[in-house]
């Protein structure tokens, strides 16, 4: 499921490549996020397969890779088509995979003691990646607007016009002028209660909940009836708490299944 690139290689394009599209801040502030909930025995075995670079780094790479002829295919990966009537035990997979099938297939290879590092290397910023975008609401969307890259919009005074997935994805998120240190810093504050709830799930209990989050999604208010659509500030105050929830789940769950990975016993006990 995939391509040999090498290891210098990688960090070239993380490094050199603008980043593209939840959008790169997202990314960072989730594997922040995550990186404050792994075990000690967790962020050695990370360590040692990123030779010390950080999973908000590695985090981006999926993404600055998907347009290059060996890795073509992985855009088929950051997300899962389905409509609003179709459930998820009953509806058309994509042949050439989805967000669902490949946090199972790289959850699977993580933890396999049969890959070379630079397989691990990939499989564990493929993870990483997909963790976070099954969390955003639109890359488990509807089939007929591509998760709402189809719905063109207005940006509050912009001038230029922008589409539903971009502002899900990084423009609301971008609104809050945090870095994502600092950003995850404020958003880390969930009880053990609450943690333990979101860490009692699996991948498809994820896309279930950014698919039930529709209703707030496609709510525009007054501004629906004009084309493009004008996001509003009372909008964006609305969806706000949404994302940042959404990513401090994100981060506590990717933390928790890396520990399932890197530190089983201790996960069990």
């Amino acid at each position: 499921m995939g391509a040999v690139i090498p290891l210098l290689t990688i960090w070239l394009v993380l490094l050199s490549a603008p980043a593209l599209s939840f959008g790169a801040d997202g990314h960072r502030i989730i594997a922040i996020i995550a990186e404050n909930h792994i075990r000690a025995k967790t962020a050695a075995a990370i360590q040692e397969i990123t030779d010390g670079k950080s999973l908000a780094t590695l985090s981006l790479w999926p993404d600055r890779i998907r347009y290059l002829p060996a890795w073509r295919q992985s855009k088929y990966w950051h997300y899962i088509s389905i409509d609003d009537h179709e459930k998820f035990d009953d509806f058309p997979r994509n042949p050439d995979g989805d967000v669902l099938s490949s946090l199972e297939y790289f959850f699977a290879q993580l933890k396999s003691a049969e890959l070379t590092r630079q397989q691990r290397l990939e499989a564990l910023a493929f993870f990483v990646h997909f963790v976070g975008d099954i969390h955003q609401p639109l890359h488990v969307g509807r089939r007929d607007d591509r998760g709402g890259n189809k719905i063109n919009l207005k940006w509050l005074k912009l001038s230029k016009t922008t589409n539903l997935h971009r502002v899900w994805d990084s423009l609301i998120i971008d609104s809050e002028t945090l870095s994502p240190e600092e950003y995850s810093q404020t958003l880390d504050r969930a009880s053990p209660v609450l943690i333990k709830q979101w860490q009692s799930s699996g991948f498809l209990d994820w896309a279930r909940e950014s698919k039930n989050l529709r209703d707030h999604v496609y709510n525009f208010g007054a501004g629906a009836k004009r084309t493009p659509i004008q996001i509003s500030p009372a909008y964006i105050d609305r969806n706000k708490p949404i994302i940042e929830q959404r990513l401090l789940m994100a981060g506590v769950r990717l933390g928790d299944y890396l520990n399932r990975i890197f530190d089983p016993v201790s996960h069990k006990q």
